[in-house]
């Protein structure tokens, strides 16, 4: 199989399939023996199977975006009518004619397989090359190439064929991680059907082993690797569509942040997806220790993460009993809260500008009035002697800084008021007021802030991981085409394996 990913020539010809078959046998019977192939593929360092696996699976999310991004665009302009077909049938509309895409988990799990055990797979989500399927002209001229990526070697040209990659001037340089943060951020607007949701977990999860991983944060918060990445956005009333022409420039972390955001925003509902929400808060919080951790201040608009997580503590309040029903919403809430205290402990460290330090406080006492009824909430609940009282006290314990501030900050802004005769702040007065009164606040240093639990499959996914084997096999099976598969020519090619 990895000779195969290897030849550009036997790739062409049978490298989606090769990908695949090797992502069922990683997983064949991997809980209850040795399974040969998870060691295989833990220690593979050649480059060119490496980068030849990259480039299918990269192939194949890529065919997935340009077909989605071409239906997308047929059913705006009124034309959804042909249903497409691409392995089987991808595209289905249903009654409303939504804009429904049959997810490739087949992909995903050799995706999932190769960054999670191969350390030297990594360095492959970062290869530039064009982006694929998308070699027509843009209609107005954008700089085509990020700014100066260092550090980013173009795969040799004997990996990539120039029959696989045509080369063009006006194409945007792309890589597996940019191609992947597009197709979860398809998969992840619906998470309604049980197949999206697996996908949409398993780009989760993913996602989490990338986070942790000390050489793709370097890359991903890399200054000299500039990226656009233009995520499908999922349409809402109450805000404008954002126009992909002026997407900036930004380390690929600011992507993947958006990601999150966009995530957290579009998906608060009586179906709330909780354990998808978990892992969202819990990518954004290992992303911020590295930032901690190595002192990186990224320039990105932090009041976007703050609105959302204050946000979601709305939702949750205002939908406790539904919630608590099914979830313990207290273990998410503790979460969130340990992000802002996280900001408020250690923004110093990694936020881009002291006014940004400034905004955080600003945006809590702007939004108090959540903070003050989540408090009430978990006071309420820890003092009874239900089922949630353990959980909801640990949340309360963790709002001791957040309240410190807006006891602090709340009663100065009122005086401010009063003596220069203002009945509504703007919000430098309100800034100004903040800063003449940091040396009086008093806050209380919070433990572990910093520490995270690391992803273990073992045992917390096992179950997910057999029910997702399950169903991609039965997948596969229904969908092989046994006449197409020259498997004469494959054998007498590799009769002699070395």
């Amino acid at each position: 199989l990895f000779q195969i990913l290897s030849s550009p020539l036997s790739r062409r010809e049978h490298g989606y399939d090769a990908v695949v078959l090797l992502a069922l046998l990683v997983n064949y019977r991997k809980y209850e023996s040795v399974n040969p192939y998870i060691v295989k593929l833990s220690i593979v360092d050649d480059e060119a199977t490496l980068n030849g696996m990259g480039l299918v699976i990269t192939q194949a999310l890529s065919e997935y975006n340009r077909q989605y991004k071409d239906k997308e665009e047929e059913h705006q302009s009124g034309f959804f009518s042909a249903l497409t077909n691409m392995v089987g049938s991808m595209f289905i509309a249903d009654a409303d004619e939504k804009i429904s895409v049959q997810t490739n988990e087949a992909i995903l799990l050799a995706l999932y397989e190769a960054v999670h055990l191969n350390r030297n797979f990594i360095t492959v989500l970062a290869q530039s090359h064009p982006e694929m399927g998308l070699m027509t002209t843009p209609a107005s001229p954008i700089p085509a190439t990020p700014v100066t990526p260092l550090g980013t070697t173009p795969p040799s040209s004997d990996v990539i064929s120039s029959a696989e990659l045509p080369l063009d001037a006006d194409v945007q340089t792309s890589n597996l991680l940019i191609t992947f943060l597009k197709y979860s951020s398809i998969v992840m607007q619906d998470t309604k059907d049980e197949h999206r949701l697996h996908s949409g977990k398993l780009c989760l999860i993913i996602l989490t082993c990338i986070a942790e991983d000390q050489y793709a944060n370097a890359f991903l918060h890399d200054d000299n690797m500039n990226f656009r990445v233009n995520l499908h956005r999922m349409p809402m009333r109450h805000r404008k569509k954002a126009a992909d022409k002026n997407l900036p420039c930004r380390p690929l972390v600011c992507a993947v942040l958006d990601l999150m955001v966009e995530f957290i925003v579009t998906h608060m509902m009586k179906e709330f997806p909780m354990d998808l929400y978990v892992r969202c808060i819990q990518i954004v919080h290992k992303l911020l220790c590295y930032q901690k951790k190595c002192r990186v201040r990224l320039h990105y608009t932090w009041r976007e993460l703050w609105s959302a997580l204050i946000n979601l503590l709305k939702f949750l309040m205002s939908n406790e009993t539904v919630l608590l029903a099914k979830h313990n919403i207290f273990t998410l809430a503790l979460m969130v809260v340990n992000l802002f205290n996280m900001f408020i402990t250690y923004g110093d460290t990694f936020l881009p500008t002291p006014s940004s330090y400034d905004e955080l406080y600003y945006e809590i006492i702007r939004m108090h009035q959540n903070f003050d009824n989540l408090y009430s909430m978990v006071l309420r609940l820890s003092t009874n002697a239900g089922q949630w009282k353990e959980p909801a006290s640990k949340v309360t314990h963790a709002l001791v800084n957040i309240r410190a501030i807006i006891n602090h900050f709340n009663p100065k802004i009122e005086s401010y008021a009063a003596v220069n005769h203002i009945s509504q702040l703007s919000e430098d007065q309100v800034l100004e007021v903040v800063r003449s009164n940091y040396d009086t606040l008093t806050l209380k240093l919070q433990d572990g802030l910093d520490q995270y639990e690391r992803y273990s499959e073992q045992h917390k996914e096992a179950a997910f991981f057999k029910e997702l084997v399950r169903s991609i096999s039965i997948n596969v099976r229904k969908n092989l085409a046994f006449n197409t598969l020259s498997q004469e020519l494959l054998l007498k090619e590799f009769s002699t394996i070395s």
